[in-house]
């Protein structure tokens, strides 16, 4: 019997070619649109979320026997803050003022790490030489993280000074196929010089993690001195560990020691680190990425509206083809056969649908994986079972629901034989153009959605931040020579010929930089994009210490970003560092009206005064308006080098600092970063989204092209002799076409006026995020209209012209 229901499925698919094929790929791409972005939705929402799960404890045989796995407690990073008003910020209380978590029961372990970006750390592998990024971690970090190596042994990996481990990632990079455990690398920071390390351990960082890192280094606890890296401590807490509670009992350790009194001691688990990036906790590099709740519910309306064209594009596909599927049934109940072997039969052809789809969609996904991780820069790589257990739900799942409308038509208890077999269509078929109105009207949200983000996107990217930012690149350009101070020979003769020697090269650098005729100007510094935060107030007032922005500044440095200085001076070479420049925002936040007269008071620093105030400039995302901002001068000449280029002596100008670089520093490695792409690496996120929405919003639009070409095909095919019968009377190609485009341009055009309401209250909320927003210009909904109706009529027209241009005679022939 089955083979009988296949064999008529097969029979019947032939029989309606086009809904069959419309069906089948409305299926594939919603089923392969959908199930991409929920895998990329279910990485986001668990991110971090495998540390929490089964771990495995060697603690002893004996406990190993009973209990081999044991639920990991909660994960939570040590947090600090001067005052209420200030920021919190990542701290190592352990470090800092010897800390004693064991003396508290409810502290299961932790461990301390601390990050080095790019550029710290230098390795050199048989001359292959790169600049990584990653941790120097206590023994206990896989005993706090689940991270699973894929080779070495988690319980020995870190417990030799000089051994290593590498992400898989890294390791490919730097060694190629070769087997990396074992290999040498010299490695080298400000402290010390071509110091070999030994590959210990290779993992594989998952995707859903927010710490992304190149390696992991052990700490020195013998040479506490070596690593100078600022970093955070993170606990992880037994069964019912009570937060406010543990809070309360460390609060009071702040009393007793002079480096945090009155300071503020916190808690925040790691599970809400990713998605809480509106608390401003500064957690001083530690975390690779944090998460945006807001663009993940974008990105899951984009899931539910594709889902709900897909569904309608289905049904209305299922509704077109009601009629020949009611005289199917009829004719099969006046040959005898019962209404469960009809049913029997729509379930045996909807099931052989979705074996189809989700096989096509399957292999569809496999073969785009690798370049939507490329072009969103993410890592997704779910099993081949997940990937086909999440492609046939949502085909399920879409046929099921897409078919309750088509089978209460068919089953409804008012349509008779006797009209059927007439070929006469039911008043619900035409329940097909509600559903195409619903089609377009979600597919015209997304398409001016996608015409906002991408105009708001361009705004951010093209906006006058108040400073120049063309033709200006950062870069390093000399490495201080480690300075040893545990070594035996050093002494302190050693240390001023070093720095002697380090001092004129730094003099012969500048002056080979100012003789330059492609350089406009050069200073250094902090970057301009990363401000630091440090607790300050109006010295000799009643207020509270708060958290404000503060960079790090050489002389020239306004000259390379043209900044405006509104009153006072920039600093010059003979200032001293107890002067200060202030923005407006921060001259206006104080209250401040003459600065001659007001100090600044920097928390457990001293008091500085006021020398200048330069005009407000965007040095953050623009989603904020320019925040109270402090320049201080540094005098560290190790800090990167902002240079600034002549207008068209770029080129040549990034040829002379390589050249000077290589001169300096042969042993080293030249990067630099022009400022206009750290600006953009800003709106990395914006830019996600952007390329999300317009590209799924094209597939939306692609599977509601399939729908109404499918019903332009079956209504001219229904209408072949009415068109015969009117170019028999003389009806022109263009009457003809108008008289069948005419239905589907009123379609559209009742969808873009429910659209548009509805969009524009979406994207006005969607804009409130943004200090400075795009303005939703009618034209943006005037393009979305008429692009969709571009596409509504080509979709159609060529159908409409093939009908029109008909021989009349084929056309009112007898079949």
């Amino acid at each position: 019997m089955l083979k009988h229901y296949i064999k008529f499925a097969i029979r019947n698919f032939r029989a309606n070619k086009v809904i069959f094929v419309g069906s089948l790929a409305t299926l594939c791409l919603g089923a392969l649109c959908i199930s991409m972005l929920y895998t990329y939705m279910d990485n986001e929402l668990s991110m971090d979320e495998f540390h929490s799960e089964a771990k495995e404890i060697n603690t002893n045989k004996i406990n190993d026997t009973i209990n081999k796995f044991n639920q990991q407690g909660d994960i939570f990073l040590m947090l600090m803050r001067d005052s209420p008003k200030s920021n919190w910020r990542v701290s190592s209380p352990k470090d800092y003022f010897n800390f004693d978590y064991t003396k508290y029961p409810e502290i299961e372990n932790l461990v301390k790490i601390g990050r080095y970006p790019k550029g710290r750390f230098r390795f050199n592998y048989n001359n292959k030489k790169v600049n990584p990024s990653g941790f120097v971690v206590d023994r206990t970090f896989f005993e706090i993280f689940n991270f699973k190596l894929e080779q070495g042994d988690p319980k020995t990996v870190l417990n030799n000074l000089n051994n290593i481990v590498l992400s898989k990632a890294f390791a490919k990079k730097m060694f190629g196929d070769e087997n990396a455990i074992g290999k040498i690398i010299k490695v080298s920071e400000e402290r010390f010089q071509d110091e070999l390390f030994t590959v210990k351990g290779i993992l594989n960082i998952p995707s859903n993690s927010s710490l992304q890192f190149d390696f992991l280094i052990p700490d020195n606890k013998n040479e506490p001195n070596k690593y100078s890296r600022m970093g955070c401590d993170f606990i992880l807490t037994k069964t019912g560990f009570n937060k406010n509670e543990f809070l309360k009992k460390i609060q009071s350790i702040t009393n007793r020691n002079q480096y945090i009194q009155n300071k503020e001691l916190g808690l925040i688990s790691l599970s809400e680190v990713y998605f809480n990036s509106s608390l401003n906790i500064d957690y001083i590099g530690i975390f690779d990425k944090l998460g945006d709740k807001k663009n993940n519910l974008i990105v899951l309306v984009i899931i539910g509206v594709i889902f709900f064209i897909s569904m309608l594009n289905f049904s209305n596909l299922q509704v077109v083809n009601i009629n020949t599927t009611i005289k199917q049934l009829h004719l099969h109940e006046i040959n005898g056969a019962k209404k469960k072997q009809i049913i029997y039969q729509k379930l045996i052809e909807s099931i052989f649908l979705i074996l189809l789809a989700t096989f096509i969609a399957t292999i569809c996904y496999q073969f785009f994986l690798p370049h939507f991780n490329t072009f969103f820069k993410i890592v997704l790589s779910p099993s081949l079972y997940k990937t086909i257990t999440i492609v046939s739900l949502i085909c399920l799942l879409i046929v099921l629901l897409s078919s309750i409308y088509p089978i209460i038509i068919i089953y409804k208890d008012s349509f008779i034989v006797e009209s059927s077999l007439r070929g006469a269509t039911p008043k619900a078929v035409f329940g097909k153009k509600v559903i195409t109105v619903l089609q377009y009207a979600l597919t015209f949200v997304l398409l001016i959605s996608a015409f906002t983000i991408a105009k708001q996107l361009n705004l951010l990217l093209t906006k006058d931040l108040g400073f120049d930012t063309e033709n200006s690149i950062s870069t390093k350009l000399f490495y201080d020579p480690p300075f040893e101070p545990n070594h035996k020979s050093w002494n302190k003769e050693k240390r001023e010929q070093k720095q002697n020697a380090f001092l004129a090269t730094h003099q012969h650098l500048g002056n080979e930089l100012s003789n330059q005729t492609s350089i406009l100007a050069y200073s250094q510094g902090s970057s301009i994009l990363k401000p630091y935060q440090s607790t300050y107030k109006c010295s000799g007032s009643d207020n509270e210490f708060i958290s404000i922005n503060e960079l790090y500044v050489n002389p020239n440095y306004d000259k390379v970003y043209n900044f405006q200085i509104v009153e006072g001076q920039f600093f010059g070479k003979n200032n001293n560092s107890k002067e200060i420049i202030i923005n407006e925002a921060a001259k206006k936040f104080w209250g401040i009206g003459d600065i001659s007269k007001v100090n600044i008071e920097k928390k457990d620093r001293g008091t500085y005064k006021i020398i200048g105030v330069v005009k407000d400039f965007n040095y953050q995302h623009l989603s904020n308006k320019p925040k109270p901002l402090i320049l201080l001068p540094i005098y560290n000449i190790t800090q990167d080098f902002h240079i600034k280029f002549n207008k068209g002596k770029t080129s040549e100008g990034l040829k002379f600092i390589h050249s000077l670089f290589k001169k300096n520093n042969p042993n080293e490695i030249f990067s630099f970063s022009f400022l206009s792409d750290d600006i953009a690496t800003l709106y990395q996120k914006e830019k996600r989204l952007s390329t999300i929405y317009i590209v799924f919003t094209i597939i939306a639009l692609l599977i509601s092209a399939i729908g109404l070409f499918t019903i332009a095909l079956y209504d001219t095919q229904r209408r072949v002799k009415e068109v015969g019968v009117r170019k028999v009377n003389g009806a022109s190609i263009s009457e003809i076409m108008f008289m069948l485009n005419k239905d589907f341009i009123q379609w559209v055009g009742i969808a873009f006026v429910i659209a548009c309401p509805i969009a524009y209250y979406a994207m006005s909320k969607w804009l409130e995020n943004f200090a400075y927003k795009t303005a939703l210009s009618w034209w943006v909904f005037a393009l979305a209209g008429l692009f969709t109706l571009v596409i509504a009529l080509l979709t159609v027209s060529w159908q409409t012209y093939r009908a029109a241009t008909q021989n009349p005679v084929e056309s009112l022939r007898d079949e």
